[in-house]
């Protein structure tokens, strides 16, 4: 990152939680302790890391517990890994969510873009973790690409009660308030919110205050303006700052709701400055 990207954020007087990252990622393995720690000095002091296969979740879950009270973990299995999901797989994920640093089941969810796994596995698997997150009493991190309609289909269907996140959204406005008819779940904004030719600055305007996060869902989706090659957890105060400002608040406001909202969804508690 530049002096003038350092420079822009050093003065902050408020924090923020990037709620969803995947630094346990190999493009992270060489300056990983370094990327978490700019991200704590620049005020993003919380972090949340989903697993998407067996093999990350104990990587998120261990990166977890080297940071107590800075990284938390999810665990699940990604739609593009759905195959990989058994009886067992769903049995050594229920053991580590008892782990006090795992605070979601996921990142799990739909994915017919790629379709990477046969679309019934990844319907199956879909509702095996919303079992799991019903049986553990832990947040969904739910992934939809191309897949909005199953999705709410099978949350009706299985996931009542449930509560979650949508994250990464991408959909129009319809779509957010199909998703915000589960008075449980949350829409998050990643990068993809400071750029052209999507319907998510409609989103945000409508989207209720305390039902909205941020992310960066790094190493992926850097936000604009930056040229960086990888995105990180500090990056995530570019999309606070656009959320901000489509909204008509300041960096603060938004700062403060969002990380209040993580706080109550991913039972973080209240850290202070």
């Amino acid at each position: 990152m530049g002096a003038r990207q350092a420079d822009r954020f050093e003065r902050i007087v408020y924090l923020l939680v990037d709620s969803h990252t995947h630094i346990d990622t190999s493009r992270f393995n060489a300056d990983r302790e370094a990327v978490i720690s700019a991200a704590v000095a620049g005020g993003v002091t919380r972090m949340i890391d989903p697993g998407v296969d067996l093999a990350s979740s104990r990587a998120a879950l261990a990166l977890a517990q080297a940071h107590p009270g800075v990284v938390f973990a999810g665990v699940g299995v990604h739609p593009h890994d759905a195959t990989t999901y058994s009886d067992e797989v769903g049995a050594q994920l229920r053991e580590m969510a008892r782990s006090p640093e795992v605070v979601a089941i996921g990142e799990f969810g739909l994915d017919y873009f790629r379709m990477l796994s046969p679309r019934d596995v990844q319907r199956a698997v879909f509702c095996a973790h919303l079992q799991l997150a019903r049986e553990c009493d832990l947040p969904c991190i739910i992934h939809v690409r191309d897949s909005h309609d199953d999705v709410v289909e099978l949350l009706r269907t299985h996931g009542q009660g449930l509560r979650g996140v949508f994250h990464c959204f991408s959909g129009d406005v319809a779509q957010a308030e199909e998703c915000l008819a589960f008075e449980g779940f949350l829409l998050s904004f990643a990068g993809t919110l400071t750029r052209q030719g999507n319907a998510l600055p409609e989103v945000a305007r409508i989207a209720p205050s305390k039902r909205i996060l941020v992310e960066t869902d790094s190493p992926y989706l850097v936000p604009q303006p930056l040229r960086a090659k990888r995105n990180e957890p500090l990056f995530v105060k570019y999309v606070a700052e656009k959320l901000a400002d489509i909204r008509g608040m300041t960096l603060e406001e938004i700062a403060q709701i969002t990380t209040a909202n993580a706080a109550r969804l991913f039972g973080l508690g209240e850290q202070k400055l």
